[in-house]
This record gives structure tokens, C-alpha cells and sequence, in this order.
């Protein structure tokens, strides 16, 4: 038998048992393993600034298994039920793509405005924890 000790989530994915007696054929059985863990996240730029009407899209890496619930929310100011979850509208626009247990969101601002600064997390739920990570949005004005 195959023991996995301290299993991981790399250890995810297909096993396959192979029974051989020198006598062909040889009788396989595939076996998947899904390791299931609360979600991380990772946010590579964390602060960001920006001139007037110019456009930034900053990126969200989650991993969870089951799949997560993922989404972009606007920092109120209190406290973090009051959050704004951030609907796609014609200046603001969010993208995921997933592969296996991991997922890349997307966030773009068009067009920045002054009323844009602040605070965006982006935020992984799933039925064994949540996470978030969050990026702060300046103005960069010329004097």
C-alpha cells in the first residue's frame, strides 16, 4: 500500500495502482486524492499609484480547496461588513480564471477619478475558512 504522511495540498491529483504478477495483463486502478484546505492569498503589488484618468488592474492569487467564492469589495472606512462588494460597471471590471485549486482575479479601474482612492480587497471564501488581501489605491498628482 502507499502511505502519505503529512499530506499537503501538491499532493492533490491522480494515483494509480498498478497489480502485476509477470502474467499479462496487468490490472490498474486510478485513484484521485483532493486535499481539502482553507483558502490563502496573495496580493503581489500591495500599494499602487495612479495619475488621473489612467487605468490600473491589480492582481489576486487564491488557493483553496473545495473552490473558493471569490470577489473584489471596497473599503468603507468601518468596519469590514460594511464593505462595498464591487459590481462591474462601465469603468470598473473583474476577471477570474481557475485552474485546479488555484485562481488569478483581476480588478481594473478605467478612467481613475479622485472618488476611486482607497482601499480594494479581494477576498476567498470557502466552507473551511476565508482570506483576503488588499490593495491600496493613490492618487499620484502632478503639482
Amino acid at each position: 500500500g502507499l502511505t502519505l504522511n503529512k499530506i499537503g495540498r501538491t499532493e492533490s491529483g491522480a494515483y494509480l495502482c498498478i497489480a502485476s504478477n509477470g502474467v499479462p495483463p496487468s490490472v490498474s486502478k486510478r485513484i484521485w486524492v483532493d486535499v481539502e484546505f482553507p483558502p490563502n492569498v496573495w496580493v503581489p503589488a500591495q500599494i499602487v499609484g495612479l495619475p488621473l484618468g489612467g487605468s490600473v488592474t491589480f492582481d489576486c492569487f487564491t488557493e483553496a480547496q473545495p473552490k473558493a467564492i471569490t470577489y473584489w469589495a471596497r473599503t468603507a472606512g468601518g468596519p469590514p461588513e460594511s464593505d462595498l462588494v464591487l459590481l462591474p460597471s462601465r469603468r470598473i471590471l473583474a476577471d477570474s480564471t481557475s485552474s485546479g485549486y488555484r485562481t488569478h482575479m483581476n480588478l481594473t479601474i478605467q478612467s481613475f477619478e479622485a472618488k476611486d482612492i482607497g482601499t480594494y480587497r479581494c477576498v476567498a471564501k470557502n466552507s473551511f475558512g476565508e482570506a483576503e488581501g488588499s490593495v491600496q489605491l493613490m492618487g499620484s498628482f502632478d503639482n
